[in-house]
C-alpha cells in the first residue's frame, strides 16, 4: 500500500473491534491498516482518540460494504431465539 493511496474507512470503539474489522476486510481479501490502536498505552484513554481502520482509495467501496454487513448483522431467525418447549422448569416447587 503506497501511503498516499489510502484513506480512512472507520474509527472503531477500541483496538479490539478495529482488528475484528480489519480481519473482515482481509478475509474479503481487501489490504488494511489499523492505526492508533497503541495510543491509550502512550497517551491514556483521552476522549477522541480511538483507533482507526484505513483501506487503499480503490477499496473504499468494497470495503464500506463488508463494515457495513459487520454493523447491521442479519437477524437470527426466531427459531434460533426461542426456547425449547420440553424442558423441565426448576424454578420453586409449586405446593
Amino acid at each position: 500500500m503506497h501511503p498516499d493511496d489510502i484513506v480512512r474507512l472507520s474509527t472503531a470503539n477500541n483496538p479490539q473491534e478495529a482488528y475484528l474489522l480489519r480481519q473482515a476486510l482481509e478475509e474479503a481479501g481487501i489490504q488494511s491498516q489499523v492505526v492508533g490502536d497503541y495510543l491509550e498505552v502512550g497517551v491514556g484513554d483521552v476522549p477522541g482518540m480511538r483507533p482507526e481502520v484505513w483501506v487503499h482509495r480503490n477499496d473504499v467501496d468494497r470495503a464500506q460494504a463488508i463494515l457495513s454487513k459487520h454493523e447491521h448483522p442479519p437477524a437470527a431467525p426466531p427459531e434460533a431465539n426461542a426456547e425449547p418447549e420440553d424442558e423441565e422448569d426448576y424454578g420453586e416447587p409449586e405446593e
